[in-house]
């Protein structure tokens, strides 16, 4: 998830860690598509050095970049942003950060739920 640290208002900065994250979400992207890093940096028109340095981290990426990232490789600008799929359903994202004893009791409500939906 993006965190401002800049305490100065109107000045926001991602971490390093941040920066290090996202380009590990572009890589893996790129590494399912079967692309090298040569390939990317030429679908995104930029060297292959900017383009080894913003899987590492190591590089700012403006905001036309970033665009051109998720649109050329498929991928949503909230996923690359914070790692978190927003095309999950929420129900099953709730279910899933719910305890384990609390996850019985809410699959049975849906299950009960779910017959009632089918009368």
């Amino acid at each position: 998830m993006i965190i401002i640290n800049d305490k100065r208002k109107g000045n926001p900065k991602v971490t390093k860690e941040q920066m290090e994250e996202m380009g590990q979400r572009i890589r893996d992207k790129r590494e399912g598509m079967k692309l090298t890093q040569e390939k990317a940096a030429e679908l995104l028109d930029i060297s292959l050095t900017h383009y080894k340095n913003i899987e590492r981290g190591r590089a700012n990426v403006s905001l036309n970049m970033l665009m051109r990232i998720c649109e050329r490789f498929d991928l949503d600008q909230t996923f690359v942003l914070t790692g978190r799929d927003i095309g999950i359903n929420p129900i099953i994202d709730f279910y899933n950060g719910l305890p384990e004893e609390k996850r019985e009791f809410f699959g049975r409500a849906m299950y009960y739920l779910d017959q009632l939906y089918e009368k």
